[in-house]
Formats: structure tokens, sequence, C-alpha cells
């Protein structure tokens, strides 16, 4: 039988069957039937099912025939993280590799047992939480945790309430999934003015980069406040950030703090003025009517 042409969708399949179910279609089958939380979005059930009658068909493993070098060395690089993990578990005494391990390979949505022991051991689990954030390897849905173990190490960090989490978070920002985007800076949030003092300086730091905007992005849901507000106003009085298409409007955004009524007249009139980009006006009439 000669191989189908298969996508790239399958290709990823096959990987995650071989990460996370020794290479095993019928447990992969199962685990997807029964919605566990590893489960990808993007992973149709019937492709499952029909790559594994292919396979029978072919009577050779797909992935040995299919896959990449590059693929076998991740898919390698994988299942020795799950062999760390889980000789963790021979330790007895290892109590912190325990329950890092424990947040790690959860298979609960919402794993509060495990991030509450963790919360309980205090400020001595913020050094191995800070580098589940640090980690490409665990945002990655083919190593352990699905993807999942930044999201759950964010949350766990802004309990403890240790400050030197919040460059760790911030530097998180910007990644492609949204979900996780969402969390880091809920994070930030929680911590309060360390991580607005953090976030003001990333703000208006120079030259601008990446940084300038992940900063105004996670300002604009801390609670409206005229010190950010200001340091927006006076940025937005520089041509290249107001010309900044992604920039600009968070800007517009946390000027909604301003309270001088001088700041707000000064906001006003460089909205009127020709050099305001037309895609920007309503953004400026928003936070004129919000002063109203």
């Amino acid at each position: 039988m000669e191989i189908p042409l298969l996508d790239e969708m399958d290709l990823e399949i096959l990987m995650h069957r071989d990460a996370h179910f020794g290479g095993n279609f019928g447990i992969m089958i199962e685990y997807y039937e029964n919605e566990g939380v590893g489960v990808m979005p993007d992973f149709e059930l019937e492709r499952i099912i029909e790559l594994q009658a292919i396979q029978e068909e072919l009577g050779e493993n797909l992935s040995a025939k299919l896959l990449s070098m590059p693929a076998f060395e991740e898919i390698a690089k994988a299942k020795v993280l799950y062999l760390k993990l889980q000789q963790v578990y021979e330790d007895k005494k290892a109590t912190i590799p325990t329950l890092i391990s424990d947040l790690i390979l959860t298979e609960e949505e919402e794993p509060m047992e495990e991030i509450t022991s963790i919360i309980k051991e205090g400020e001595k689990m913020v050094e191995p939480l800070i580098q589940l954030i640090d980690s490409s390897d665990f945002y990655n849905p083919l190593f352990p945790g699905y993807g999942r173990t930044p999201a759950f190490a964010a949350v766990c960090l802004d309990k403890i309430g240790d400050p030197k989490a919040i460059p760790h978070l911030f530097s998180a920002l910007g990644g492609e999934n949204l979900d996780l985007e969402e969390i880091f800076i809920s994070s930030l949030v929680a911590f309060g003015t360390p991580a607005k003092t953090f976030l003001l300086k990333r703000l208006v730091g120079k030259p601008l980069n990446k940084d300038n905007l992940n900063a105004a992005i996670a300002l604009a849901f801390f609670p409206i406040d005229e010190k950010i507000a200001k340091a927006a106003l006076k940025l937005l009085g520089d041509e290249q950030n107001l010309s900044n298409e992604s920039f600009a409007p968070y800007l517009i955004c946390l000027c909604e703090g301003l309270e001088d009524p001088a700041e707000r007249k000064a906001f006003k009139d460089l909205t009127k003025q020709p050099s305001f980009p037309k895609e920007l006006k309503l953004d400026g009439q928003t936070i004129l009517h919000s002063w109203q």
C-alpha cells in the first residue's frame, strides 16, 4: 500500500501521539473520546481514527515513514522530560520537585488542589515557578503539561506575592496564546503597585520596542490611574509614538485617567491637530466623552 498524502495537521497528530501516548493510537483515541484536558482543539477524532486505519493497513508505523529528524528530536526531548518528572516521585523527600511535577502532570481542568499545595509552601516555590514561566518547552503543547503549565505557575506566583516574579511575567507577554496572555496580565494586576511601577518604566523606556507596547497593553487592565495617564499623554506628544498604529491606541486609552483640566485640554487639543491620525479619532472622542 502506498502512503496517502498527509497534511501538516496529520504530522502534528503523529507527533502528539508519540510524545503523549507512547505512540499508541488506541490510547490517544480513548483520551480524545473522554475529552481529556490535553485534547488539541484542531485535532479531529475522526481523523485520528482514519490515521490509525491507514497505519494498520500499511503495516508500518506512520511516524517512521513520515516524520523528519527534527520532529523525532523534539518528541525525544518531550519523552525525556516526562521521564524526569516521573523519576521525581521516587524520592519521597523531594517536596518542591514533587509539587512542581504534580502541577505539570495534572489532568485537572482547574488544578486547585495542586495550586493550593504550592501556595502553602510560600516563597521557596517562587524560583521553580519562575523557571516554568521562563522555559519555552512548557508553552509547547507537545511537552508535558500540554502548554498549560505557565498559566498555572502565574496563578501561583501572584498568590504567593513575591515581586521577583514581575519581570518574568512581563517577559512572557507577547506570545501567540491569547489565553495565556490574559492570565499573565491578570497576575501582574494582582501584584498592584510594584507591577504598575515596573510597567511604567517599560512604558516610557527608549528606544521604542515591543516592551513599550506590552507595558501599555498590561497597564490598560489596571484601574484608571492619573500617573499612568500623565505618562501616556507625554508619550503621545512624540510624533513617533502617535503614528505607531499598535502603540498609540493603547496610549489614548490610558489617558482616560487624566484629571488636571490643563492636561485634559492638552489631550483635546492633540486630537484636533492635523497630524492626529484619522483612525484614532474615535478613540480620542471616546476618552473625551468619558470626562463629561
